[in-house]
């Protein structure tokens, strides 16, 4: 049987930065395109000739889905979701310090007025996996998400990760903590009217997290006792 293509779709500020880490550390450069922009990924790829496309294992980035309608490999997808409302703060603290466009753009800005600058602080989740960067679609977010094999959530990360492990075979999956928010306050320090106004523009992403978190307690709720000493074995530093 032919050996597939591994996409893990990377949505911001899900604890994706530190996954890919352990991720990315099974695979070789030729083995990987790593947070490589879709353009020039396509691009890369259709100037690999046909043994160096088998030779392709693995993809992980911002990306949407449907990109594995480029490549010629049979695809299967991973992802981890975040709590919505969370997500977007952290999002909002983190871009405001990263140098370049967001630092330059969000200098003065409010989190109020970045909720309705960036797309990515609207349904963002819902746009990365129905594979639209315009329009929310949470029922084919849903549908697509349920032909992952696997998908984690960061609130449960070690149990997500153990779940990843298992069945992508991995073996070590200790891990340092990457790219974290260290400036930011607590959901009770933001205004309720901020809170309110999120959850106002996340609607659909509040629902696909609830569906997600719903399938991923069922899987755990499969584990044995073994799986569970396992997980509590998994050393984050």
């Amino acid at each position: 049987m032919e050996e597939k293509l591994i996409i893990f779709l990377h949505i911001p500020k899900t604890g994706g930065s530190t996954l890919n880490y352990i991720f990315r550390k099974h695979y070789s450069e030729k083995e990987i395109f790593d947070h490589v922009e879709i353009d020039k990924m396509i691009e890369q790829y259709n100037r690999l000739d046909d043994a160096e496309r088998q030779t392709l294992k693995a993809i992980s980035g911002h990306h949407f889905y449907g990109i594995h309608e480029h490549f010629l490999k049979p695809c299967l997808y991973f992802t981890m979701l975040r709590e919505p409302i969370d997500r977007v703060i952290s999002l909002y603290y983190f871009l405001r310090e990263y140098p370049g466009y967001y630092q330059d753009n969000m200098k003065n800005m409010s989190l109020e007025e970045y909720i309705e600058w960036d797309p990515q602080a609207r349904n963002g989740q819902t746009l990365q996996l129905c594979g639209s960067q315009n329009l929310a679609n949470l029922q084919k977010a849903k549908e697509n998400l349920e032909t992952f094999p696997v998908f984690g959530i960061t609130e449960k990360f070690n149990e997500s990760l153990y779940l990843l492990k298992r069945n992508f075979g991995w073996s070590n999956i200790d891990y340092t903590k990457k790219n974290i928010t260290r400036v930011r306050p607590s959901l009770q320090e933001v205004p309720a009217k901020t809170i309110k106004k999120i959850e106002q523009y996340n609607q659909l992403d509040i629902e696909l997290y609830r569906f997600a978190e719903k399938k991923l307690t069922k899987q755990l709720e499969q584990l044995s006792k073994l799986d569970w000493e396992e997980i509590k074995k998994i050393k984050a530093t």
